[in-house]
């Protein structure tokens, strides 16, 4: 016999909201998608939605995190990625790359939701850890690490929401970052920059 709602945990249930969720959100859209709809697919009241999750916003950023949060998880769980930063880097991005449509209605709201830049920044948080673990190497000591990684910022922003194909595989594009940047920093010292 199926449990009545009220004996499963709030965690579960809101575990099966963020999980629908990111179904619908990736199948139809931040716009296509409504609360509404994911309750019914969790089988929740749309009324109850709203508790778990106050604002579509809320439960986005929700569906968001939980999905990079795995794929994160994977690939640093990978034994073939794990401890090489530019090959994650490009796994994460690579798994993102279905998505940039939410990433782009993600990246559109988060100056409107707390939630959303809180999500989005850990998620580029890692991705410029990544980077910067990548580069680290071949930086000078008295590199700008600050300006290298607001322009991986930019980059990555650029990479998760572009609506344009890459011309070259991701992993390319990625070397070719990683490179620019250690040769940029290393110019910016030899003149003083």
């Amino acid at each position: 016999m199926p449990r009545n709602r009220q004996q499963i945990p709030k965690a579960e249930r809101e575990a099966a909201l963020v999980d629908h969720a990111w179904e619908l959100f990736a199948t139809r859209g931040y716009k296509g998608t409504s609360l509404a709809e994911v309750g019914r697919a969790a089988g929740v009241a749309a009324n109850a939605v709203r508790w778990y999750f106050p604002t579509k916003d809320d439960l986005f950023a929700a569906a968001l995190g939980h999905y990079v949060t795995q794929v994160r998880e994977r690939i640093e769980a990978d034994e073939e990625l794990a401890g090489d930063p530019q090959r994650e880097l490009v796994a994460l991005l690579l798994d993102m790359e279905p998505y940039r449509g939410l990433h782009r209605e993600a990246y559109e709201r988060i100056g409107d939701s707390e939630a959303l830049a809180g999500t989005y920044g850990q998620m580029q948080e890692w991705l410029e850890g990544r980077l910067l673990a990548a580069i680290t190497g071949g930086l000078p000591a008295d590199a700008d690490v600050g300006l290298i990684a607001d322009t991986a910022h930019v980059l990555f922003e650029g990479l998760l929401v572009s609506v344009r194909r890459l011309d070259r595989p991701t992993a390319e594009v990625v070397q070719l970052l990683t490179e620019a940047l250690t040769a940029a920093a290393a110019a910016r010292r030899g003149t003083g920059g």
